[in-house]
């Protein structure tokens, strides 16, 4: 393993359990919470398990994503355990709604080390 593959995976750690943090204690505290999440910046994949209010079961997202500038970051294509979500998300939505302006500091650390 090299150094820029071991510093990818350690970034990756800690910003998992910092986006985790901040999803259950200001985005999601209302309507549920993330019980999984795992983020590879070299494949730039998310993975995240969303338990929600009114699921029976935990909802799965495997989004792709790319960032496309300092501040700006696209869902590519998102995988979802519920096939409507799925839907949504690749063929309903509008590019436009699928870009997300971010602080400088999230495009950094999603970014990959090696690069």
């Amino acid at each position: 393993m090299t150094f820029k593959t071991f510093a990818n995976k350690a970034k990756d750690i800690a910003l998992q359990h910092a986006a985790t943090w901040v999803a259950n204690r200001f985005h999601l505290n209302q309507i549920g919470k993330v019980t999984d999440l795992q983020i590879n910046s070299t494949t730039e994949e998310i993975a995240v398990t969303l338990e929600l209010e009114g699921e029976t079961t935990p909802v799965d997202l495997k989004v792709k994503y790319r960032i496309l500038n300092l501040t700006l970051i696209e869902i590519a294509h998102v995988e979802a355990s519920r096939p409507w979500m799925t839907k949504l998300v690749n063929d309903v939505l509008p590019p436009e709604q699928k870009q997300f302006t971010v602080p400088a500091l999230m495009t950094k650390a999603l970014s990959n080390l090696a690069r």
